[in-house]
């Protein structure tokens, strides 16, 4: 029994001396063709690198603890920089519709919308780059800094490098740019060419262009409530809806285009910028301040606030009947009462008793008003028109190409024009002013363009 017991011991411990072998023999197996496999990676991923000179930098950095951005990665970085919600983007392309290769080779990102109305399409990614300010130094007219371009932008004849100055008079910052500074900036002109009336400026939103004949600065506002921005006819508080409006009181018209960010973008055909901001701090104050820069507005006459009538051909019935009534305060005429439309004349028939007519209004408290078109006619016999023959003598009119007079075609027929540059145009014009009143004693002119 004994025996055939060690027996069986015996066997079981060969079997299991067999599978232990087995079991480290696999194992060991295991172990080395994963070795193998690791080193047939490595060495297949240096083939690669190998063949790949910018994957072989990346390697190369990567094992000295530094890890370059690979292609896929910096398409992931353009992503995020093109990431951009619609209402905050800002238009690379307002001197021209772009493709998206022409947009892409500026630089900017291109992403269509279900509409072309309303945000761009190609529009200029986060940190686009543009100019580099450098110090800020002290001069006698204020703080001044240079600020550089590195590369061209994709304007045509791009100016690299511009000169700024910034100083503040009582409560307005003044700020000029321009490639030059010779000429003196005076804080309180008014024709500087854009004014800024807002509480916080941020103008890191798209790049600032400043070429030969192209200007544009991008801002953001502080509020979405604006108003003002030129003529138009438009509510109060104007649309951010991706709006344009011109500044038409300027000869070369600057826009202003407006996107619900809220936010702002002013281009002008070249020229220097200017710009005021009123610091405030209250509305109060930012008025008080635009007042110093344009000048405050004439007082009215008490008068001129009262009940006015305008008419063409005879008055004096229709005046009688209003003053019958108490209705009237204040009469005007219109160039009918001039002979010949003629203006510093009146028609000797059909108003011959003007003079007479406008002391009467006087006794009654009312007051008098006529038309007075600056436009002289050229065509009245000798001697019957001193207006146009003193003129001629004191040189006041303005010239065509030959040294002529221009003569164009109005009211009293062909006709000439002052040329108010001139000092002595406005003498000539307030003794003509001066002589008619002596004879009619209006209380006010009312002066047309013509």
């Amino acid at each position: 029994m004994l025996s055939n017991f060690t027996a069986a011991v015996l066997l079981t411990l060969a079997l299991f001396t067999c599978f232990y072998i087995n079991q480290i023999c696999t194992h060991n197996t295991r172990l080395v063709r994963s070795v193998h496999a690791t080193q047939n990676k490595t060495t297949a991923h240096e083939r690669l690198v190998s063949a790949d000179p910018v994957r072989a930098q990346s390697s190369v950095v990567e094992k000295r603890g530094v890890k370059l951005k690979t292609t896929k990665e910096t398409d992931t970085s353009r992503d995020d920089k093109c990431t951009i919600a619609p209402e905050s983007r800002f238009d690379c392309g307002r001197d021209k519709l772009l493709s998206q290769t022409e947009c892409e080779e500026r630089g900017c990102c291109y992403a269509p919308l279900p509409s072309s109305a309303g945000p761009p399409w190609c529009f200029y990614p986060g940190l686009y780059p543009g100019y580099k300010m450098g110090p800020f130094t002290p001069t006698t007219r204020g703080q001044a800094a240079t600020l550089t371009r590195d590369t061209p932008s994709y304007l045509p004849r791009d100016i690299s490098t511009l000169h700024q100055i910034t100083f503040k008079v009582s409560d307005i910052l003044c700020y000029r740019m321009a490639p030059e500074l010779h000429a003196e900036m005076v804080c309180g002109m008014v024709t500087v060419s854009f004014l800024l009336i807002m509480n916080r400026m941020n103008t890191t939103v798209a790049p600032l262009l400043f070429a030969d004949q192209y200007l544009q600065l991008s801002t953001a506002l502080a509020s979405s409530l604006v108003s003002g921005l030129g003529e138009h006819y438009t509510p109060l508080v104007l649309d951010l809806n991706w709006t344009s409006l011109t500044l038409w009181n300027r000869d070369m018209a600057p826009h202003v285009m407006l996107q619900p960010t809220p936010a702002l973008t002013w281009v002008s055909i070249g020229g220097i910028l200017d710009m005021l901001i009123f610091l405030g701090p209250d509305p109060q104050s930012v008025v008080r301040q635009y007042l110093q820069v344009i000048g405050y507005p004439m007082m009215p006459p008490y008068w001129s606030l009262g009940f006015h009538l305008c008419r063409w051909d005879e008055v004096r019935n229709q005046i009688n009947a209003f003053l019958t009534l108490h209705l009237q305060d204040v009469q005007w005429n219109d160039l009918d009462y001039a002979e010949k439309r003629r203006v510093f004349t009146f028609d000797r028939w059909r108003f011959a008793d003007l003079p007479e007519m406008v002391q009467e209004f006087h006794k009654r408290g009312m007051k008098y008003i006529l038309i007075l078109d600056p436009g002289i006619s050229s065509t009245s016999p000798p001697g019957t028109y001193p207006p146009f023959e003193d003129g001629v003598k004191r040189d006041v009119f303005i010239k065509n190409a030959t040294g002529h007079i221009l003569i164009g075609k109005v009211w009293p027929g062909p006709t000439a024009f002052p040329d108010f540059t001139n000092p002595e145009t406005r003498l000539w014009w307030e003794d003509c002013i001066r002589d008619f009143h002596s004879k009619v004693p209006v209380d006010g002119l009312w002066i047309v363009s013509i």
